[in-house]
């Protein structure tokens, strides 16, 4: 009897993945989009930053939808209560601002007991968690953050002063019961970013109020 001779089905040709996937918000674990060259992509720090805040809001189970960022976007319109914390990096120290606006009904959707009429001084507290998460991020690239405290600002004082400086970042996130303006100016373009791999780091920590 003939033999058949069965020929093995032809391959599939084999897809070559990126080596580093983009995810929609990294965290302090996963790698920022970068280029062969390991430096960091444009798009990296807006990332790091939107992802800070979601995850800072879903600690509290509050749902926020970080919207899409251009560089033509006007400023926002601030919400009531506002903050900002200053903070320095580099050999050179140099100087930059984080900012967190929200409004009373945002701070009415966080799971906390804030005790009275404290939602200036919790405003404050998360504006300090939310430099901590930007922060400990900031590691994978070797930028240390040094910051200091977190302080209260009035909304239309803050928004003149952001009217000066055309080089700050905005970023919008939106929630059931109003929007959250965040903005930032100081940290490296990144262009001066070069991953340098994952950081073990503590937790942001609980609420201290200041």
């Amino acid at each position: 009897m003939r033999k058949t001779s069965v020929r093995p089905a032809p391959r599939e040709a084999t897809r070559h993945e990126p080596k580093t996937p983009v995810p929609e918000a990294f965290g302090a674990d996963a790698p920022p989009p970068s280029s062969s060259s390991g430096s960091v992509k444009r798009g990296a720090l807006d990332s790091l930053v939107q992802g800070s805040l979601v995850e800072l809001f879903q600690a509290y189970s509050v749902a926020l939808a970080p919207q899409p960022r251009t560089s033509r976007d006007p400023l926002p319109k601030l919400p009531e209560i506002c903050a900002w914390i200053g903070f320095t990096h580099g050999t050179q120290k140099r100087v930059g601002r984080l900012t967190l606006s929200l409004s009373a009904a945002v701070v009415g959707l966080m799971k906390v007991d804030l005790g009275g009429n404290r939602q200036v001084d919790w405003a404050r507290e998360l504006c300090n968690q939310l430099m901590g998460r930007i922060k400990n991020r900031m590691l994978q690239f070797n930028v240390r953050l040094q910051a200091g405290l977190p302080s209260s600002i009035d909304a239309k004082l803050l928004e003149e002063q952001l009217r000066n400086a055309p080089t700050t970042r905005s970023y919008l996130g939106r929630t059931l019961r109003g929007d959250v303006v965040v903005t930032l100016d100081g940290l490296p373009h990144e262009a001066e970013l070069v991953y340098v791999g994952p950081t073990t780091v503590a937790n942001e920590g609980e609420a201290i109020f200041f």
